[in-house]
């Protein structure tokens, strides 16, 4: 692994992204701009970059830096067949990893990704250069409008075929394509007051956007699942299930756009509108009056971040309104369908309950040398929120200041409370971990040097990484590590024994302790990594603030947590011992009290041992006296009287046997003489043969014995009944 993990310092040194840098950056210079860019996309070990000098597409596969060094500069370039002639802010593949849309404020294209094979699953078998057809999206309706900007795109999670795209312009326009009919869109949202007249000048848009009346951005939620008004409707066309968008204005103001993919959604569209929604607790600035951007983070309940061009973060949780909100919602709602002849109930109404609001420090916070008071700064730029695919409770933040991270330890805690349902234990109020990873505008007066791509490595290392592409198209990596932020999830397979007991301290504590001291080293403040323009001029004034600001954040969030955090654990330390030395009294006190137990439960062994003995005696005593008492009554018993009913019938038969015996013996004897008689005939009777004749002997042998056996018996058992 110490080969694939040297892509971290190695990877700028590459040819393919030296001359990425080469050619982009004197370009980059010239047309540099306030607000960052979307250029980067990891898929596990696969970089893909956007070359806007080039207008190409760069990719390059992490794992070679563990293989020999030809294969180490090993990279593939995708070339569009129709490259885009407006400049590209963001690029973004869709779930199946099948296209890559392509867009900037003036337009949107899509790049179809080539097969993979070969020995190392590249495109086409590892051609340095492929060739990628290329598609407009609503190529017409951009070259027609002028002056209508191109917000966000965001490929439609509701798509069977991953082939249909959402975009978001400046006319209050949400519009859905597919991607078989690029021009024309299935499905349009209209965001309050449409902005599409021809007849309105760039002027008046840029106006009207002032004042916060355009859409600033949007994000898919979960679906919904609607209930129909006529069940047994068979006609209808549409689903039951629609893919609500939460849109965001610029002034503050979150709206639902429920989108759907059917060929007919006349009937979804006359729903499509539900908001603005009540953000609870209520505030007087709803929040901020210059949102940009909006994200729906993939968690039981939902949480919508939304965030403003002054820095700050709203963390908020969509639930179900109650009956004071409905009706608050009700007075302050513009643009909802009241439409009867629906053919679907309207869905329920749902509210936005903020949790907490953080604020991001820009530019990094300095004190002045002379008054020692806080520098403020008035920077703001756009902000990008870049939900996180390994966690849903972490997302990034890029700016043109730098990178945020930000973590939300407190909705693991709610989803146990909901998935309870039970209600009782209300989530304790637990912060967010908000942590600067990069900075590139440190002081106030540094000039803007906004942050081009973020994406996120994983399956090269333990930790994931975030790779940063800066406004010099330098590529910098960052361990994530995802213990600094919460627990990492138990292993499948554990070698504890399950009827270990748990010690009662555990129980009765409300955390572990590891965990408080976790939250005691939690930094509020961290020192992220400096990357400004190097041709920048810094005064040794700057320098010494920034040393001394850096220099205070090491005191305040390093050290003096860990003296803090080493006092509790030496104060953990001596309970645990004033516990174990009660403890290991209470051990031997219960040694002794086990002795005597033991030697008690031998002596009360050999006492019950003794009774046993006694009692099998006594017993057979019993018997005994019984049986003698039961032979001197005068009565018999009916088991005595039994016995002689049955030797009377044996006596009974002895007497039928000796009779046919007597008889036999005649007849016998009277053969006898019968044969003596008649000397001269044959010994042998014609009738009998020898071999029945020895049968019949037997027969009578046999009999004989019986009777004799008989007759010993029932003279033994007269002698044992005294008869």
């Amino acid at each position: 692994m110490a080969g694939v993990d040297n892509w971290r310092t190695c990877l700028n040194e590459l040819k393919i992204f030296k001359q990425l840098r080469e050619n982009n950056c004197t370009d980059s210079i010239q047309k540099r701009k306030l607000h960052s860019k979307s250029l980067v996309q990891v898929l596990d070990s696969d970089v893909y970059v956007w070359d806007g000098y080039a207008a190409q597409l760069l990719n390059y596969n992490l794992k070679n830096f563990s293989d020999s060094p030809d294969k180490k500069s090993r990279s593939q370039t995708l070339l569009c067949t129709d490259p885009p002639r407006f400049d590209v802010d963001g690029i973004d593949f869709n779930q199946s990893k099948s296209f890559l849309a392509i867009w900037g404020s003036s337009g949107v294209m899509v790049l179809e990704m080539p097969q993979r094979w070969g020995k190392y699953s590249e495109f086409e078998g590892g051609k340095p250069a492929v060739t990628c057809k290329t598609t407009s999206v609503a190529e017409h309706y951009f070259t027609s409008h002028k002056s209508v900007q191109l917000l966000q795109v965001a490929w439609h999670p509701g798509s069977e075929t991953d082939s249909h795209m959402t975009l978001l312009t400046s006319d209050n326009l949400l519009s859905t394509y597919d991607l078989r009919e690029p021009d024309v869109p299935i499905h349009t949202v209209t965001l309050g007051d449409s902005l599409q007249d021809l007849t309105d000048s760039p002027s008046k848009t840029s106006y009207r956007a002032a004042l916060g009346d355009v859409a600033a951005s949007f994000d898919f939620g979960p679906p919904v699942e609607l209930k129909r008004k006529n069940r047994f409707h068979s006609t209808l066309t549409s689903p039951d299930v629609v893919w609500p968008a939460y849109i965001v204005f610029g002034n503050g103001d979150v709206v639902i756009a429920y989108t759907d993919l059917s060929p007919d959604p006349s009937s979804i569209q006359k729903l499509s509108l539900q908001g603005p929604l009540v953000m609870l607790p209520p505030a007087e600035d709803n929040y901020g009056v210059d949102a940009c951007s909006i994200a729906v983070l993939g968690t039981v309940p939902s949480v919508l971040v939304i965030g403003t061009r002054d820095g700050k973060l709203h963390h908020c949780l969509v639930m179900q309104s109650s009956l004071e909100d409905t009706n608050l919602q009700s007075e302050t709602q513009s643009v909802i369908s009241t439409d009867t002849s629906l053919l679907y109930e309207a869905p329920d109404d749902v509210s936005l309950y903020v949790y907490e609001s953080v604020e991001l420090e820009l530019s990094l916070t300095t004190t002045s040398l002379k008054t020692e008071e806080f520098i403020e700064d008035t920077f703001t730029c756009p902000i990008k929120i870049i939900k996180d695919p390994m966690a849903p409770d972490r997302y990034h933040c890029i700016h043109s200041a730098g990178v945020h991270t930000i973590v939300l330890p407190w909705i693991q805690e709610y989803q146990k409370f909901f998935a309870d349902n039970v209600g009782e234990n209300v989530p304790e109020q637990e912060d967010c971990i908000v942590e600067h990873l990069i900075c590139t505008k440190p002081l106030p007066s540094s000039p803007v040097a906004p942050v081009l791509g973020l994406g996120l490595v994983r399956g090269l290392s333990v930790e994931p990484s975030l790779l940063t592409l800066t406004w010099d198209y330098e590529l910098v990596s960052l361990p994530l590590c995802p213990s600094r932020y919460r627990d990492s999830a138990g292993p499948l397979h554990t070698d504890e024994d399950p009827t270990t007991i748990e010690s009662p301290l555990r129980r009765l504590s409300r955390e572990p302790f590891d965990l408080y001291i976790k939250k005691i080293l939690q930094r509020n403040v961290t020192n992220p990594k400096l990357k400004f323009d190097k041709k920048t001029e810094i005064s040794q004034q700057e320098c010494f603030q920034l040393l001394t600001r850096a220099t205070q954040v090491f005191r305040e969030e390093y050290l003096q947590k860990q003296e803090h955090a080493q006092q509790e654990i030496q104060k953990r330390t001596r309970m645990l011992r004033s516990l174990r030395a009660q403890q290991e009294g209470d051990v031997r006190s219960l040694e002794e009290s086990r002795n005597r137990v033991r030697n008690m439960a031998e002596s009360l062994a050999t006492k019950y041992s003794d009774c046993q003995d006694k009692q099998e005696e006594i017993l057979q005593r019993i018997e005994e006296v019984m049986r003698r008492l039961q032979e001197k009554m005068p009565m018999m018993s009916e088991a005595e009287r039994g016995m002689k009913r049955e030797l009377e019938t044996m006596e009974e038969q002895l007497e039928i046997y000796k009779r046919s015996l007597d008889q036999l013996k005649i007849k016998q004897d009277y053969q006898r003489r019968q044969i003596s008689q008649t000397p001269n005939r044959q010994l042998s009777s014609p009738s009998l043969k020898s071999g029945q004749l020895k049968q019949l002997r037997e027969v009578l042998q046999q009999e004989g014995d019986d009777l004799g056996n008989l007759l010993k018996r029932v003279n033994s058992l007269k002698l044992e009944a005294g008869v």
